[in-house]
């Protein structure tokens, strides 16, 4: 990429641009929004003659929507841009996590490294509670590779570093810990396994309350009134009213939320 004019308020194709880098050594994580906006102020810029791409990119741009978002049975959705449909795997969604606390960050310029950016005691605590066991020096050495390659992928770090048990069994059959899930006696219920070993169902949540997790003043009043710092018992109703946020999205939500509800 060759600049031609001066880029004003786009850092990322400025950083593209200072470091000699195509968009196709997009330096963000696949697929994130960062990734897609990138293409889109390239796009821009090409088009108004503010930069000079190579064969490759300029290609790139003129035969896809690469950059573009489209709707898609009522919601927002990138074009031309190859996605995985992963199984369902807990794990996947903490790595999500990750790379929102990594993608907080304005411009890569700001960010001294990964791993200040990182809550490891939350990452070690939301794999805990999906019946895994983190190695945290694991842990910390593929962050470490992240921040030497700008290869932002949470769901990676975590598979190098974790050992998961994903199913258990409750009455006869087989069920999964540490995911909740919607019905049963109350609004939401899950399988947790006591510290004896055994496997219990924890029921939870008001069937008359709604969930009000995009309401920010809601949720810090709901965390106040039930003590949701002091609640670290999973086996116990409580925990999971006030964590429910960090499971929003398997349960139909739009996207997780890493605090209290």
């Amino acid at each position: 990429m060759i600049k031609i004019k001066e880029l004003v308020g786009l850092p990322s194709l400025q950083y593209h641009v200072d470091n000699g880098l195509s968009l196709h050594e997009n330096v963000y994580r696949y697929s994130s929004e960062a990734f897609i906006q990138l293409f889109a102020e390239a796009r821009d810029a090409w088009r108004d003659g503010y930069i000079q791409l190579n064969e490759e990119d300029e290609k790139l741009l003129e035969t896809t929507d690469i950059g573009e978002y489209g709707e898609y049975n009522g919601m927002k959705v990138p074009l031309d841009l190859p996605m995985v449909s992963p199984k369902y795997n807990p794990l996947f969604e903490i790595g999500c996590m990750i790379d929102e606390m990594i993608e907080d960050e304005n411009t890569i310029d700001e960010a001294a490294s990964i791993d200040e950016m990182i809550n490891f005691e939350l990452i070690k605590e939301l794999v805990e509670s999906i019946g895994g066991n983190i190695n945290m020096e694991r842990f910390h050495k593929a962050v470490n590779i992240q921040n030497e390659t700008f290869d932002y992928n949470g769901f990676d770090m975590l598979k190098a570093s974790v050992d998961y048990i994903p199913e258990a069994e409750y009455r006869g059959k087989k069920v999964q810990l540490n995911k909740p899930k919607r019905g049963g006696s109350k609004k939401f219920y899950v399988y947790v396994k006591s510290k004896k070993g055994n496997v219990k169902k924890v029921s939870f949540g008001d069937t008359g309350l709604s969930v009000k997790l995009k309401k920010r003043g809601a949720r810090a009043s709901f965390a106040a009134r039930h003590k949701c710092a002091q609640k670290k018992d999973k086996t116990k109703a409580g925990y999971w009213s006030c964590n429910i946020g960090r499971y929003w999205k398997s349960l139909g939500g739009g996207s997780n939320f890493s605090g209290y509800w």
